[in-house]
């Protein structure tokens, strides 16, 4: 992957300073250009083609057309051919030239030909425009800032933050983040700097120094096809995700994977080594046994005859990290499976370039617990008063009992009935322990939410919401900042927008039936992987945090929840009463926690 910046007025100094705030993106080559009223950077990670013909900024053949770009495009050798047939000549053997003379073919269609993960820009000489693009799923970021005739644009939210840009936190974005530890493309943690969707495209005039078109190219939909044979369905299946991981291993670089011995990466591995000998796998191990899958990852491993490498992990690296966190993720983010994702990054990146990832295998076949939860909670919460008066007391007592806090977030759902488009994202949210918390947020906290509950089928529902907020909102900022940090390129077969498509037309009872979640795809590699790892229960990537807070950095952590730095959006009473409750083993706010600490070592990199 590279890092890509750029701004409709010309100052070499500045594009090369914002370059160099993206030097972990692509350390192997870089490349500016100055002029025309523009000014344009990359750096680039080589991956495909390791000459200096691929350096960026690319033209075409006569310079009507140049292009920044971060990603890769996986059917470029097929597009290639079929310019060439038209009569364009190519000047090196990179996925990046075929953007350039793509578009000077076939203009914002082009999107449509892309099978890949990207952003680019397209500095357009005869029309005086620039074309900004995405990938549909959102898997590499591209901010923007366009406010009073001035544009800019990065890979990183870094680049808009020493960029000039007025620093004005967005206390929509804030509130948002407190709920989820994340923000949203939509809005950042900034006034007037936002991501371009995924599937979208954006065409900014420079003559104007305006935006003149911005819409999708490609959107996501749950439509399930007429109902086949389940076998044949099972078939397909394997042979498309088959297909995407084959064409997604392209490299001119060594290429390994990801195995924590989940299904998802396990699969991934299967595929894998049907077309690559000695595979590379990588993963963690915990300190904690309850959190340590270690064993589930080897056994994999030695199935398909992977040299797997490990890394350690315990309290020693969470509290070496924290402080680097926020240059790595330069705007407040708060997923504690940041601190895995990057280390297996770390000892993937001693070995190879590319890495493939099981990210999205959850989102689109219904594998997290909360997916089965919904149903339950949306009965409990459509009782008559009575019978959720009782219940509601009988969980509370059984909290009193046993000191669950997932029991107390229960109590949330006991009270009115709600739509689903405002019970799912409470349930999604790590910040609702009380009833009491609850009635604190505002009534339409959840009202952006509504739009992606427009299916008639309730899991669908759910999907959308998990596919178009929380998978390129969380875990696609996770995956992409940690592996750049290090300079490794990660890849994500399942979210391959081909097989998107096919399983998004799945009948979601093939996905979620009553006893398995994850139904077909576990079903489809049945006799390719160990039963034991297919039928095991569902972890997440998680992290001890609940028990460091309490013993091994419990005086590291204090310190920095209670500083008075960026104070204004934090309760001092509410988090002293919460890290009482945690200390006392009565609750469990450790996500609170972290989200408190990465906002605060945010603000102070960046704002204080």
């Amino acid at each position: 992957m590279c890092g890509i910046t750029g701004f409709n007025w010309q100052d070499e100094a500045l594009v090369r300073k914002l370059g160099g705030l993206l030097h972990h993106r692509g350390p192997e080559q870089d490349g500016y250009y100055v002029g025309e009223g523009i000014s344009l950077g990359h750096k680039r990670l080589r991956i495909l083609d390791l000459s200096t013909q691929a350096i960026q900024p690319m033209f075409n053949e006569d310079g009507t057309a140049c292009v920044v770009f971060n990603g890769e495009i996986f059917n470029f050798v097929e597009i290639r051919r079929e310019l060439e047939g038209y009569g364009h000549r190519f000047m090196s053997h990179s996925d990046t030239e075929v953007l350039v003379h793509g578009y000077e073919q076939w203009g914002t269609e082009l999107l449509e030909r892309l099978n890949g993960q990207f952003a680019f820009c397209i500095f357009d000489r005869t029309q005086q425009r620039l074309f900004l693009a995405r990938d549909r799923m959102g898997i590499k970021p591209l901010y923007l800032y366009a406010e009073e005739g001035k544009f800019l644009f990065g890979s990183e939210m870094k680049v808009l933050l020493e960029g000039g840009i007025p620093k004005t936190i967005d206390t929509e974005a804030m509130a948002h983040y407190w709920l989820f530890g994340y923000t949203t493309g939509q809005q950042s943690i900034l006034q007037h700097v936002r991501q371009l969707l995924p599937g979208h495209f954006l065409v900014y005039d420079l003559k104007s120094r305006s935006i003149q078109r911005e819409e999708a190219y490609w959107q996501l939909r749950f439509e399930e096809q007429p109902m086949r044979n389940t076998r044949q369905l099972r078939e397909e299946l394997v042979e498309r995700l088959e297909r995407s991981v084959k064409m997604q291993m392209i490299s001119d670089v060594p290429l390994g994977a990801f195995l924590s011995g989940g299904v998802d990466s396990s699969i991934l591995v299967a595929l894998m080594t049907k077309h690559k000998q000695q595979l590379k796998t990588f993963s963690v191990r915990f300190d904690y046994p309850d959190f340590n899958e270690s064993h589930w990852a080897e056994l994999v491993a030695q199935k398909f005859g992977a040299e797997h490498h490990e890394i350690p992990f315990n309290a020693d690296d969470v509290r070496s990290l924290i402080p680097k966190f926020p240059d790595y993720y330069d705007e407040p983010y708060a997923d504690p499976s940041m601190i895995p994702t990057y280390l297996v990054c770390t000892v993937a990146r001693e070995h190879v370039t590319v890495a493939l990832s099981g990210t999205g295998g959850d989102e689109l076949f219904a594998g997290y617990p909360r997916h089965r939860e919904f149903g339950i909670l949306r009965t409990f919460n459509h009782l008559a008063p009575p019978l959720r008066k009782m219940l509601d007391w009988s969980v509370g007592a059984a909290n009193r009992l046993l000191k669950y806090d997932k029991l107390n977030k229960w109590r949330v759902f006991m009270q009115q009935p709600l739509k689903d488009y405002q019970l799912y994202p409470i349930l999604l949210s790590y910040m609702f322990r009380t009833k009491q918390e609850a009635r604190q947020q505002a009534k339409n906290w959840y009202e952006p939410f509504r739009r992606w509950f427009d299916y008639p089928c309730r899991l669908n529902n759910i999907l959308n919401m998990d596919m178009q907020h929380y998978l390129p909102d969380d875990l696609l900022v996770k995956e992409d900042r940690a592996s750049m940090a290090v300079s490794l390129e990660v890849r994500v077969p399942i979210l391959d927008h081909e097989f998107v498509e096919f399983a998004c037309g799945l009948p979601a009872h093939l996905k979620l039936s009553l006893w398995r979640s994850k139904y077909i795809l576990k079903k489809a590699f049945e006799g390719i992987l160990p039963s034991e790892i297919l039928y095991r229960p569902k972890r997440g990537f998680g992290v001890p945090l609940v028990h460091y807070f309490r013993k091994e950095i419990r005086q590291f952590t204090e310190e920095i929840v209670f500083d008075s730095c960026g104070q204004e959006f934090l309760d001092r009473k509410t988090l002293e009463q919460y890290w009482r409750r945690h200390q006392d083993g009565q609750s469990d706010y450790s996500r609170i926690f972290w989200s408190v600490m990465m906002y605060k070592l945010w603000y102070n990199r960046w704002m204080a």
